[in-house]
């Protein structure tokens, strides 16, 4: 007879040791290939056999004098070499814009309300006047608010520099009034401040001796003084603001000593450290590269332009100077450059071939006494008659 039971009694589990090892020989197999790859790193192999060093063991283990070998490296002279700036790969992109500008030119000391007005009258075959408004003493003709002008004073309130902006805007009336739009440039020179050279001696250019740097010319700045080319651009953008359509850089070069009873022309000391030699050429183009690189973002329809000063700079690099014809083509709107009627013609063909962006006649502007030149652009200085049509 079958027996009754009250519960049902479940099957039992049947457990699987055998596993047990294999996982075991699993994760050793595991930790193994982990400890041979993971420790290679910590290996060192010495002629007396292989150890491995974990990290802290090798500072806290004893050298052993008689396996310390004194190694001797041989002494390798090291030169840096600075590479000299290759202007010529600059892609020429100024001028566009340029259009034709016959200007009459008036010198610092000619600046005033009367004499703006009456040179205007004479623009009978002209459509802008020249006005120049740094001159090579330093003096500023209007009121400047950049750090250099502030802190040496080189700029004057009074009745002139305070209605400088006014008096442009009374020339735009009257160009207006006889239906002729009148173009207005400043001229500034860069290199060549008698006021900032003689206050401060951070930005001037010395001899060997220290002593300041002085000519014919005027008292001479360092064109490779940083602080020198933000005060440049400083004034640029100054000039645009009060009124002025274009501004022109002069004396934009280096000076050049003159041999002294046949001694070798004089070397200078210059306010910065270089890393390649310093050079008249590395001076000037670097620091209308600087300039025209700085101001490229100008507002729209301002022009900048530069002044070239010898027949040798007008097609190639100039030793002496530093200037280069060829690339302030490239990074200048116009080229200006002081001649007569004798020489004109020879000059316009020595830069015809560096113009490659618009008209070497709206580009290229002579600066000329009593002779207009035919050319599209000119500025003339002095005989104010001749302008007559």
């Amino acid at each position: 007879m079958a027996k009754n039971r009250e519960f049902y009694r479940g099957q039992k589990k049947r457990r699987n040791f055998a596993l047990i090892p294999f996982v075991v020989g699993l994760a050793l197999i595991t930790l193994a290939v982990v400890a041979f790859y993971g420790l290679q790193k910590y290996v060192v192999i010495t002629k007396d056999g292989v150890q491995v060093v974990l990290p802290g063991e090798e500072q806290n283990k004893p050298l052993d004098p008689e396996k310390v070998q004194e190694r001797s490296f041989e002494a390798v002279p090291v030169d840096l070499v600075f590479d000299e700036p290759d202007y010529s790969r600059i892609t020429a992109r100024a001028g566009r814009k340029a259009k034709p500008m016959r200007a009459i030119y008036i010198a610092a000391e000619d600046v005033n309300r009367e004499n703006l007005l009456k040179r205007a009258e004479q623009l009978n075959s002209g459509n802008a006047l020249v006005l120049e408004m740094k001159p090579r003493s330093g003096y500023l003709l209007w009121v400047s608010d950049t750090q250099l002008a502030r802190s040496y004073s080189l700029s004057v309130q009074n009745e002139l520099t305070s209605d400088m902006a006014g008096m442009l805007q009374d020339i735009r009336d009257y160009g207006t009034e006889q239906g002729k739009d009148i173009w207005l440039a400043a001229q500034i020179s860069c290199c060549v401040d008698g006021l900032l050279a003689t206050r401060t001696s951070n930005y001037a250019l010395r001899t060997e001796n220290g002593s300041d740097y002085i000519d014919d010319t005027g008292y001479w700045l360092d064109p490779y003084n940083a602080d020198l080319r933000r005060y440049v651009i400083e004034l640029i953008n100054e000039l645009y603001e009060i009124g002025f359509d274009e501004v022109i850089l002069a004396d934009v070069r280096h000076p050049v000593p003159q041999d002294v009873n046949g001694q070798a022309p004089m070397s200078f000391l210059y306010t910065r450290e270089m890393s390649a030699a310093p050079s008249p050429i590395n001076a000037i183009c670097g620091f209308a590269l600087y300039i025209s690189n700085e101001m490229e973002d100008r507002p729209t329809g301002k022009m900048l332009s530069i002044y070239l000063d010898t027949a040798r700079s007008l097609v190639r690099y100039d030793e002496g100077t530093g200037q280069n014809g060829v690339l302030f083509f490239k990074l200048y709107d116009r080229i200006y450059y002081r001649t007569d009627r004798y020489t004109y013609t020879y000059n316009y063909k020595d830069i015809e071939s560096s113009v490659t962006i618009g008209s070497p006649n709206d580009r290229f502007v002579p600066v000329v006494i009593n002779y207009l030149p035919d050319n599209s652009s000119w500025v003339y200085i002095e005989d104010l008659p001749a302008l007559a049509e």
